[in-house]
C-alpha cells in the first residue's frame, strides 16, 4: 500500500485501509476496498482528511506499514484518556480510572514493540481531537523513545529493581496524563502549549498552574509516584531554565527549578515528546509535516531544553518520512519510502515508482546518493525542512557529562 496526499487521489483509486474521521476519532468514514469517486474525495477533504492509504501494485510488500493493531491500541488509549479527562473535570479521577488507562497503555506497549519498524509521526487519528489526542500521541512518542533507550531508562532509575525500571507502561501512562491538570484550568487553557507561547514570553498563572493541578489530581487517584513526578515536571528543562519553582509544592523545603539528571528520566522523556507532538501543529492548529516538526525540534531554539541523550535519540529514531509514504525526489520522480535510515533520517531508502506498470521500480538508498534529495512528501514541499543527522549521544557520554 501507499500513503498519499488526498489531493493526489484520482477517481477510481481503491482504498487500502480504513479512513478515520479526524473530527470524530473512532468513527470510520470509509472501509478498505472502496473505489473512490469524485464526490467521495471531495467529502473526505471537507472532513479534514489529509492523506489516505491506497492500493498500489508496486508497494504490496509494504501493507504491514498500515499497522492496524497499533492504530487500534492508540485508539484504546485515546478513548481511556477521553473518559478520564471527563472524570477529572468533575473532580472524580479515581484509582479505577487510572488502572484502566494503564491497562490500555500496556496494550500500546506491546503493539509499539511489534510495530517498531513502522513508527510514524503522523497523527491522522487525532488531528482535531484536542487534549485527549495530544495525550495519546505523547504517550506513543514517549514509549517509542523509552523502548529505544531502555538501558538508559533503567540506569537512571537506580533505586528500582530492573523489572520495575523496565516497565514502560508507567512511562506511557505519564505521557498520557501529562496535561491532566488542564481540565481544571478550563477549555481556554487546555488549548495552550508552551512551545507556541515561548516566542512571546507569555506564561500566565492559569496556564502555568496546570502542572500543580495535575499533581494534586493524581495524588488522589493512586497513580504511581513516577507518573505524578512527570506530570509536575514535564516543563522542567535540562539547563535549569524550566518550571515550576519547587517552592510552590514543597512548602519551602526546596526552591527553584530542577535541572539535569535531578529531573526524573520519565519527566525528561515526556518533556521532549510533548514539544515534538506540539510542533506537528502551528499555534492555530494547522498541521505541519513531520519533517518540519523534527527540523524545528533539532534547531538551536531548543538547545538546553532536553536531556541530550533523549533529544538525539528522538531525532534519530522518529522518522521524518515513514515507511509507505509517497515522496517526490529532486529529479522529479515519484517514490515511496521503504526503509528508514537511522544514521541519516532525511535520506531513507526509497523505491522510485515507474509510470508504466510493466517497468521495474528502482530502489535507491538516498544516504549513498548525495545528488538526490526528497523535495515533497504527501504533496507538500519539504525541501527546506531537511536537516542533518545529529551526533548520537551515548549513555556513557551522558553520564560523564553530568558527573
Amino acid at each position: 500500500m501507499l500513503l498519499c496526499s488526498i489531493n493526489d487521489v484520482r477517481p477510481g483509486t481503491v482504498l487500502g485501509a480504513v479512513v478515520t474521521d479526524p473530527q470524530v476519532p473512532g468513527h470510520d468514514l470509509l472501509r478498505p476496498g472502496v473505489a473512490l469517486d469524485s464526490a467521495m474525495i471531495t467529502r473526505l477533504k471537507r472532513r479534514g482528511v489529509h492523506s489516505v492509504w491506497i492500493e498500489d501494485d508496486f508497494t504490496r510488500d509494504l501493507d504491514a506499514a498500515v499497522a492496524p493493531k497499533l492504530e487500534a491500541a492508540r485508539m484504546a488509549v485515546y478513548a481511556q484518556l477521553r473518559s478520564g479527562l471527563a472524570a477529572s473535570a468533575k473532580g472524580t479521577l479515581t484509582t479505577t480510572t487510572v488502572k484502566e488507562q494503564r491497562r490500555a497503555v500496556m496494550g500500546l506497549v506491546l503493539e509499539a514493540i511489534g510495530s517498531a519498524r513502522y513508527a510514524s509521526l503522523t497523527d491522522s487519528l487525532f488531528s482535531s481531537s484536542g487534549q485527549a489526542g495530544h495525550g495519546a500521541n505523547v504517550a506513543y512518542l514517549s514509549l517509542l523513545t523509552g523502548l529505544h533507550l531502555e538501558s538508559y531508562v533503567v540506569m537512571e532509575q537506580k533505586r528500582l529493581d530492573r523489572r520495575m525500571a523496565r516497565d514502560m507502561s508507567v512511562l506511557g501512562l505519564a505521557g498520557l496524563l501529562h496535561d491532566v491538570g488542564k481540565t481544571v484550568a478550563g477549555d481556554a487553557e487546555s488549548s495552550k502549549h508552551e512551545v507556541h507561547l515561548a516566542d512571546s514570553g507569555e506564561l500566565d498563572e492559569a496556564y502555568a498552574g496546570h502542572v500543580t493541578a495535575g499533581k494534586r489530581a493524581l495524588e488522589q487517584s493512586g497513580a504511581p509516584a513516577r507518573v505524578t513526578h512527570a506530570v509536575l515536571n514535564h516543563h522542567q528543562r535540562f539547563d535549569g531554565s524550566g518550571w515550576p519553582d519547587l517552592s510552590v509544592v514543597s512548602a519551602g523545603s526546596r526552591a527553584g527549578a530542577l535541572s539535569g539528571r535531578r529531573i526524573h528520566i520519565f519527566a525528561r522523556i515526556v518533556a521532549a515528546a510533548n514539544v515534538l507532538d506540539n510542533l506537528l501543529r502551528d499555534a492555530d492548529g494547522a498541521k505541519r509535516p513531520p519533517v518540519a516538526a523534527l527540523h524545528a525540534f533539532a534547531s538551536a531554539r531548543f538547545d538546553g531544553w532536553f536531556d541530550p541523550v533523549v533529544r538525539s535519540a528522538m531525532l534519530l529514531r522518529m522518522p521524518p518520512f515513514a515507511i509507505g509514504t509517497e515522496v517526490r525526489l529532486s529529479d522529479s520522480r515519484r517514490a515511496v519510502v521503504v526503509e528508514p535510515c537511522a544514521e541519516d533520517p532525511c535520506r531513507p531508502t526509497v523505491r522510485a515508482l515507474p509510470d508504466s506498470s510493466e517497468a521495474e521500480p528502482e530502489t535507491v538508498a538516498l544516504s549513498s546518493r548525495r545528488d538526490l534529495t526528497i523535495t515533497h512528501s504527501l504533496g507538500e514541499e519539504v525541501g527546506k525542512y531537511l536537516y542533518e543527522a545529529p551526533a548520537a549521544v551515548s549513555v556513557a557520554d551522558a553520564a560523564r557529562a553530568a558527573a
